[in-house]
């Protein structure tokens, strides 16, 4: 929790900047405040859930699993965005997916992988299930309201939310290293920056279960960055999950991308 309010305030800055520069309002409506609160809140949370997760288990398991969050996102769209239903090549990527996650969490589990917890991949599905849940909700907040507003407004109810439960429960403990300020910076400016807003943007403009398709770069950058910086043994259970959960999602994102590309088709016909 620690680590969460950190890097957020230096997100913060990065957001704060960007809504300088685009002379963005600071005013919240009262038709505003009560998405912005439900959205911070449920940041909050998961987040929580997604540290504790990488806390308990390795850092392959945890990203892996994490990774999984466009699922989760396509399930809830279904019933939350009138224009983004399932079809049966969306249940075969979740089947897909889902059975990569049964073999990467039983497997492993069974194997006693050093590090491997099921207590900790359990954390890190129930954040990728929020996070979901989370990106469906910010893109219809999103069509009614500044998408810059909701991820400061989601930043700074994170920091206060961290802080203080992280004062309550943890002994905070901090380090002179150089790796220390160079892993939060990375995780404050670029991803709880730069990532942050980007993908808010994307989600205002493209739907959810189209967005969250190039997460499968996610689950192979981090099973490989795992073993090369922290020397983790991949596991056969992780190599075989992460390699359905791809393919889940390469199907995924293949059947959005030739629907988007004859929807274009389409529009370029009815123009002539």
């Amino acid at each position: 929790m620690q680590v969460g309010w950190l890097r957020f305030v230096l997100g913060g800055f990065l957001t704060l900047s960007y809504m300088v520069f685009k002379r963005e309002s600071f005013k919240i409506s009262k038709t505003e405040a009560k998405p912005i609160f439900f959205i911070g809140l449920l940041f909050t949370v998961q987040i929580i859930f997604m540290n504790m997760g990488q806390f308990y288990t390795t850092a392959g398991h945890a990203t892996a699993l994490n990774a999984t969050y466009p699922i989760w996102a396509a399930i809830i769209a279904n019933f939350v965005v009138p224009n983004d239903r399932l079809t049966r090549w969306k249940i075969a990527a979740i089947v897909f997916s889902y059975l990569g996650i049964l073999v990467l969490v039983l497997k492993d589990s069974s194997d006693a992988i050093a590090g491997v917890s099921v207590r900790g991949d359990v954390l890190s599905l129930i954040s990728a299930a929020l996070l979901g849940f989370r990106l469906v909700l910010m893109s219809n907040f999103a069509q009614k309201m500044s998408e810059i507003k909701i991820m400061y407004g989601q930043l700074i109810m994170g920091t206060i939310l961290l802080l203080i439960a992280s004062q309550l429960f943890e002994n905070p403990v901090w380090s002179m290293k150089m790796g220390f300020f160079l892993a939060l910076a990375y995780q404050g400016f670029v991803i709880a920056g730069f990532g942050f807003l980007a993908n808010a943007w994307l989600l205002k403009k493209f739907l959810p279960s189209t967005i969250t398709f190039f997460s499968f770069v996610q689950p192979p950058a981090g099973v490989l960055f795992a073993w090369m910086v922290l020397n983790e043994d991949p596991g056969s259970g992780l190599l075989v999950g992460l390699l359905l959960i791809v393919v889940g999602a390469l199907v995924f994102g293949g059947e959005a991308y030739f629907n988007s590309m004859k929807e274009r088709s389409q529009k370029g016909s009815l123009k002539e």
